[in-house]
């Protein structure tokens, strides 16, 4: 007995692992560097792109391809693989990479070497020291091996997953800041990442960002779980540099130009596209409530007090490929999101934006969580919540 007890002893005082230590120690850092950013005057994030990087366009900007063999990890028994983003055309802020291996911080420096230039001659890049644009993460999400994209960074805060099936539709940002009409909106951007080398075999990979803008400064803790539905747990610590009108939190960005009953457009009979099409609401009672998207010819947005929701989500409901007939963007794969609180979130309203749009090439439907406080300058906020990118199942009620 004396033994099972001295047993029980030893397994409740063993510790956390040596590299959970060493990522909670790298996190604390994360945090420490936001909150002194945030004591600090706004200072941008520029970057003197070379010449050959600034004349850039979408088509010559694609034309340059990542070297999968490049990849962190490539090779190795795990299941997840990083590639880069090349910067230029949009994207000229800089972004830290380091990897994070036993708890000892590796940074990524930007080399030609990691891509093919089929039009430039990157001889000039060579000794640049400008940063990555953003990366992505592989699964074998559809396949055998990790070839599959799992969840991309790319540009200020903004970031898109995946599950099994799906193709990419729907985004999230790290914030929104006065994310409404009349005011100027702020794009806070992430402008570092550590990424932790996950075990072999691991299903779940975590990581951290250091996110900054003109209002607010924030460090970030994101872990993965790719699968038929994958989930994005997100915690963020928040210290803001100035007061802000309205704040955005998990919010989703999304794209909605017509359903069936609108009108056609010349030229194109599809009959629907769009990547979301309803707006759900959990309450904390476990009622919801459904308030679907609409084509709009101005400017619109709705607000929905709440007290401690338990979600919300935007949803792609339409499964039936007939209802979009486009072989190529394939609407009825596009992922639904929910975003699960974790914890009380308090008072607050859901808060939905829409817009007009003439095509569907612009994302124009914005959902956030609105705190009822607005933050003022010296003010500091943790907040966490958990992503759900899924396949809604076929229904239009």
């Amino acid at each position: 007995m004396l033994r099972q007890l001295a047993l029980l002893l030893l397994l409740i005082a063993v510790p956390p692992s040596n590299a959970e230590s060493g990522r909670d120690s790298i996190f604390a850092e994360v945090v420490r560097r936001a909150q002194s950013a945030a004591d600090a005057p706004y200072r941008p994030n520029e970057m003197a792109l070379p010449e050959v990087l600034q004349k850039l366009d979408y088509d010559t900007y694609r034309m340059i391809t990542f070297r999968r063999e490049e990849g962190l990890w490539f090779g190795e028994r795990t299941r997840f693989q990083v590639q880069l983003f090349h910067p230029g055309y949009l994207y000229k802020e800089p972004v830290a990479i380091n990897e994070v291996v036993d708890g000892e911080v590796r940074p990524v420096r930007f080399s030609p070497k990691f891509f093919r230039y089929s039009h430039l001659d990157p001889a000039p890049l060579n000794r640049a020291k400008i940063g990555f644009a953003g990366f992505r993460l592989l699964y074998p999400l559809n396949h055998r091996q990790p070839v599959d994209e799992v969840i991309s960074f790319l540009g200020t805060s903004y970031f898109r997953a995946l599950g099994v099936g799906q193709t990419y539709g729907i985004s999230a940002r790290g914030i929104a800041i006065n994310t409404v009409e009349n005011i100027q909106e702020e794009f806070p951007a992430f402008r570092e990442f550590w990424l932790c080398r996950p075990e072999p075999g691991a299903r779940e990979l975590q990581f951290f960002a250091l996110l900054d803008g003109p209002s607010v400064s924030g460090a970030y803790r994101f872990v993965v779980q790719p699968g038929k539905t994958t989930t994005v747990e997100v915690e963020a610590r928040l210290f803001f540099r100035k007061p802000v009108e309205v704040l955005g939190l998990a919010p989703l960005t999304s794209m909605f130009w017509r359903d069936q009953p609108d009108s056609e457009t010349p030229n194109d009979k599809r009959p629907e596209v769009h990547d979301s099409d309803v707006l759900l609401i959990e309450q904390a009672d476990g009622k919801t409530e459904s308030h679907p998207l609409q084509q709009v010819e101005r400017v619109t947005t709705q607000l929905f007090p709440k007290k401690n929701p338990k979600s919300f989500s935007l949803l792609q409901r339409d499964r039936e490929p007939a209802h979009y007939q486009d072989r190529e963007a394939h609407y009825e794969r596009r992922p639904s999101v929910r975003v699960e609180a974790l914890g009380e979130w308090g008072a607050g309203t859901v808060h939905l934006m829409e817009l007009p749009t003439p095509n569907e090439y612009n994302d124009n439907v914005v959902a956030f969580w609105q705190p009822e406080k607005s933050p003022v300058a010296g003010d500091e906020l943790q907040f966490k919540y958990r992503l759900h990118w899924f396949p809604q199942p076929a229904n239009k009620e």
